[in-house]
């Protein structure tokens, strides 16, 4: 885990307690939030072309604008996609079971996949 030592001024402190009060996010969830963010912002992306290396490309973000989860949580996991993650498992255990997958939410809503 990277964890980063971060020194902003006193308004960035000041904002980032008061969107911690105002939400239910803790203040690293605020902050991952803002890179997350950043990464697939164009006002961020043209902040760092002023001061951009010549001859080098700004890096593109490995995460989506839809994956949540790479700031909610401390340790995302993404699923891996694009990968046809049955091949193996069918070679090895047989066919795959056409029956349908119940699920059970936490509110004792079920419903079939």
């Amino acid at each position: 885990m990277y964890r980063p030592t971060v020194r902003y001024d006193e308004a960035f402190r000041n904002y980032v307690d008061s969107l911690f009060h105002a939400t239910h996010l803790d203040r690293n969830q605020i902050i991952r939030g803002a890179l997350f963010a950043a990464a697939h912002s164009k006002e961020f992306a043209d902040l760092l072309t002023i001061y951009k290396k010549p001859g080098v490309s700004l890096p593109s973000p490995v995460w989506n604008i839809r994956q949540h989860g790479y700031w909610m949580d401390q340790r995302y996991q993404p699923e891996e996609g694009g990968k046809d993650v049955n091949a193996t498992k069918t070679r090895q255990q047989g066919p795959i079971s056409t029956e349908p997958i119940r699920i059970t939410n936490a509110g004792g809503i079920s419903f079939s996949l």
